[in-house]
């Protein structure tokens, strides 16, 4: 083996200082393997640098584990529930397992990461080399990331890294190999299995036993065809498999695919792997098949919703579009689309559906999926529009009318209309209260605490919200979508009471314990809840940390929904720390339009307190739009920036009077209400704080980023910092991205070595 060349020897020396780094190894289109792994591998172990090594396999772009973590926890090196499984949630779950791991691994030795095949590796792997070399730059980690040439699925992974400064390697000049032999059956088994296959399942599939296939395993090594990889074949030449692939019958080619999915199910752990064949193979799959095919998109959304929306498109494209079959994962991709940016192109799928053509039941499904993306969106009208159409069909399931029964009730309380959301209700929540499921339960309690919220009743709405909370455990297999989350409902409502101590505790614990169920999508809306709730402390970078950090999670997770609210409340942050140009770049491009979504009320609020003389749109928006659901939704310490001074618009005036009436019990809304009546000519409800501090040194230092300093200065884990100061793992990442950036540093031992200086000053000013 040639020794390793001077590019890597240089990122090695870097990661003695503390640095992370990155580097792409182009692979060699004719094997998807390179020499430059091995040469790594070597010089860092001869260094004393820890090794993590991801192998690639085909089909792991199906799976919902992740190879990564699993990988990390097969080194020893995992702790703590879950470390010994790559299946442990959903993504965002397991990339801060994996952070946590990498995060204690690093504080022992450099630890030099090597994912072989980028363009094969499972979602939740691909989410972690997208956001971990960014989110652990403070880190000695060198991530080595092999990709083909050309356009792939780690695109946005090689678009991530470049964005770090990343080192590259190009592929080696191919050699010759000679690959002309006469195609036999188990080369061309093998093609269908894949670039590496195993002996068993070809000769199960071929119909023969292993030992008759032993002269033609011997020609193909012989002939340098195949290489021996131990409890493998591969083909020696990927180019050599694709071209024997290709020239099988199509036909021929989706009847291997199914023999071979059907050895695969037959073998431990190999769902993943038949779920690719079968997504491969003809439109005569049994209901067995389509079973597991269901689950498998199902555990795949749970960690990338985008993966399993192709997933499921791929499933419906081997039946005809009038199969039912075809109809239903349609619908089911964009449903799973519909949690990603791609909400467009979700609700244009199902435009695409000929509506004439479908059964009643496709239709109401269809419209149901529909009306709910709308509605998350933010756009009601739109939503009720398709449940008003799904209703009128003739026979639909009953848990689809009581699911469109419940978008068209949320869709009054959006649209203001609060007789006509209790006149919906009614008979669903007398439902669901009997329904034998507690899930069910819950969420008619949670729906309940929800109407009665939209009213100003906030005692009845604790009421019930703790009533949710206390009943079901939500988890992956046990949804409940937010805001439908209980306790973080429950926070919600508790933020709006006298009770607003009790919320920052139970948003702390009950992220982790969401994480901890699988439910780590949901991070935006905690950490979002959590800026909101740190804001209403007046720890106002506290608030901006936690703000950032819901912006940084819903990027990893590919999450649109929780944005635009997310930038508000960030931009009433930092309006309030007197970073007005910070502020009007979170709202750049923010509309408010006739057709009010969900969150306008927050764009609303942030434009009128970021100028209050300069937002006419905003105070038209409200006087024409405002309804006291909208009002509500808002914390209580944002009413009195809402209010115009001498305004004939009396409109905001008249709901927080209504607020004010109804929730007489509740100090903290009968405080914000007066604080709004008394909003006069010359009052400014929100004084600019911490304008007049430095953008950069140590003076600009937070009180909370000196702490994580001072705590990274002991050396303490992200993990062991976050216990300590009661944040969630990720807004200690956020403080230290920002310490870094202000300091002009990027490891954890000059942040060390200038803690202590300053540590060593302010001893030596004290008097002795």
């Amino acid at each position: 083996m040639p020794p390793a060349g001077p590019q890597i020897a240089a990122l090695l020396s870097d990661l003695h200082g503390g640095g992370s780094a990155a580097l792409l190894v182009e692979l060699d289109p004719g094997t998807r393997t390179s020499e430059v792994f091995a040469q790594l591998r070597e010089a860092a172990r001869a260094a004393g640098h820890v090794v993590v090594t991801v192998p690639a396999a085909e089909s792991d772009q199906l799976s919902s584990r992740s190879r990564l973590l699993e990988t990390l926890a097969g080194s020893g090196s995992g702790s703590g529930s879950g470390s010994g499984s790559g299946d442990v949630g959903d993504g965002g779950a397991i990339v801060s397992r994996i952070a946590e791991v990498l995060d204690a691994m690093a504080q022992d030795a450099p630890v030099v990461v090597v994912v072989e095949d980028a363009g094969w590796s499972d979602p939740a792997t691909l989410i972690a080399l997208k956001t971990l070399p960014g989110l652990l730059g403070h880190l000695p980690i060198l991530w080595t990331v092999g990709v083909v040439p050309g356009p792939s699925r780690a695109d946005r992974v090689v678009a991530a890294l470049r964005a770090l400064g990343v080192a590259s390697i190009p592929a080696a000049a191919p050699g010759n190999r000679d690959t002309a032999t006469v195609p036999v059956p188990l080369l061309q088994v093998g093609a269908v299995i894949g670039l590496e296959f195993d002996v068993g399942v070809a000769a199960g599939v071929l119909g023969r036993p292993v030992g008759s296939l032993l002269g033609e395993i011997d020609g193909a090594l012989a002939a340098g065809v195949l290489l021996d990889g131990g409890a493998t074949l591969r083909f020696a030449d990927a180019r050599f498999r694709d071209t024997l692939y290709d020239a099988l019958p199509p036909s021929v080619r989706r009847a291997l695919h199914h023999d071979v999915a059907r050895q695969r199910m037959a073998w431990p752990g190999g769902e993943a792997e038949a779920v690719w064949h079968l997504a491969r193979s003809t439109g005569r799959l049994t209901e067995g098949d389509l079973g597991v095919v269901r689950g498998a998109i199902g555990r795949l959304a749970t960690v990338s919703p985008e993966d399993a929306a192709e997933l499921a498109l791929r499933v419906s494209e081997l039946f005809a579009s009038p199969d039912s079959h075809h109809v239903e994962f349609v619908i089911t991709a964009a449903a799973h689309l519909g949690r990603t940016s791609r909400v467009g192109e979700a609700l244009s799928i199902l435009n695409n559906l000929a509506v004439s053509g479908l059964s009643n039941r496709e239709e109401a499904r269809m419209r149901l999926v529909s009306a709910q993306l709308h509605q998350a969106a933010g756009d009601d009208n739109e939503a009720m529009d398709h449940v008003t159409r799904a209703l009128a069909l003739p026979t639909i399931d009953a848990h689809v009318e009581l699911a469109l029964l419940k978008i068209r009730s949320a869709g009054h309380v959006n649209l203001g209309e609060i007789e006509a959301a209790i006149e919906v209700s009614r008979p669903i929540l007398s439902a669901a209260r009997s329904s034998p499921d507690p899930a069910t339960r819950v969420s008619a309690d949670l729906f309940a605490s929800q109407l009665a919220f939209s009213q100003a009743q906030v005692t009845a709405a604790l009421r019930l919200a703790e009533q949710a909370a206390s009943g079901v455990e939500v988890s992956a297999t046990r949804p409940l979508h937010a805001p439908r989350i209980p306790e973080l409902w429950l926070a919600t409502v508790l933020l709006s009471s006298d009770r607003v101590e009790e919320a920052s505790e139970l948003l702390l614990h009950g992220q982790r314990d969401y994480e901890r169920r699988g439910l780590g999508w949901s991070a935006p809306y905690w950490h979002t809840t959590r800026a909101v709730e740190r804001w209403m402390a007046g720890e106002l970078d506290d608030a901006a940390a936690e703000a950032e950090t819901a912006l940084d999670a819903a990027d990893r997770l590919d999450l649109v929904r929780p944005v635009q609210l997310t930038r508000s409340v960030l931009a009433i942050v930092e309006t309030d720390r007197g970073r007005a140009a910070q502020a009007r770049r979170l709202l750049g491009g923010a509309t408010l339009p006739r057709r009010p979504r969900a969150y306008d009320i927050w764009t609303a609020a942030a434009l009128v307190r970021l100028a209050p003389g300069e937002a006419d749109e905003a105070h038209r928006w409200l006087d024409h739009h405002a309804n006291l659901a909208r009002v509500m939704s808002l914390p209580p310490g944002v009413w009195p920036s809402l209010i115009v001074p001498d305004s004939t618009c009396r409109r905001v005036r008249d709901l927080l009077d209504e607020a004010g009436r109804v929730a007489h019990d509740q100090r903290v809304i009968v405080s914000a209400v007066a604080a709004a009546r008394s909003v006069g000519r010359t009052s400014v409800p929100h004084p600019p704080r911490g304008a007049d501090r430095a953008t950069s040194g140590w003076d600009s230092l937070t009180v909370s980023e000196l702490r994580v300093a001072g705590l990274v200065a002991e050396g303490r884990t992200n993990r062991a910092i976050a216990e300590q100061l009661h944040v969630s793992v990720h807004t200690v990442g956020t403080h230290i991205r920002h310490v870094f950036t202000k300091l002009g540093i990027n490891t954890r031992v000059e942040l060390t070595r200038m803690t202590l200086l300053h540590a060593r000053d302010v001893d030596g000013d004290r008097p002795g």
